[in-house]
């Protein structure tokens, strides 16, 4: 159970930090619209297992998966924009 509920918020974290990144990059009201529907949505799985675990847990189970997945999305969305742009207007 536990190692679900860290999968599951780290997946979290990631697709909020996505989330933001993309809507910064690309504001557009559907993509802004359709990913916060996704991420609130995703949320919502989060906010049930955290009800259902030891709140000193939740807390270290939080705070890492936070700090890691916005690292890794942040590396991850870097990476993909600026392939995107190399597969655009070629290497430079």
């Amino acid at each position: 159970m536990i190692v679900l509920y860290i999968i599951i918020s780290f997946l979290n974290v990631f697709l909020h930090t996505a989330k933001n990144i993309i809507i910064i990059k690309h504001p557009s009201k559907l993509v802004g619209s359709l990913a916060n529907c996704i991420c609130y949505t995703f949320s919502a799985v989060v906010i049930k297992f955290i009800a259902e675990t030891d709140l000193l847990i939740a807390l270290l189970v939080q705070a890492t998966t936070n700090f890691i997945g916005c690292y890794i999305a942040m590396w991850f969305c870097e990476w993909w924009l600026k392939t995107r742009k190399e597969k655009t207007y070629g290497s430079t």
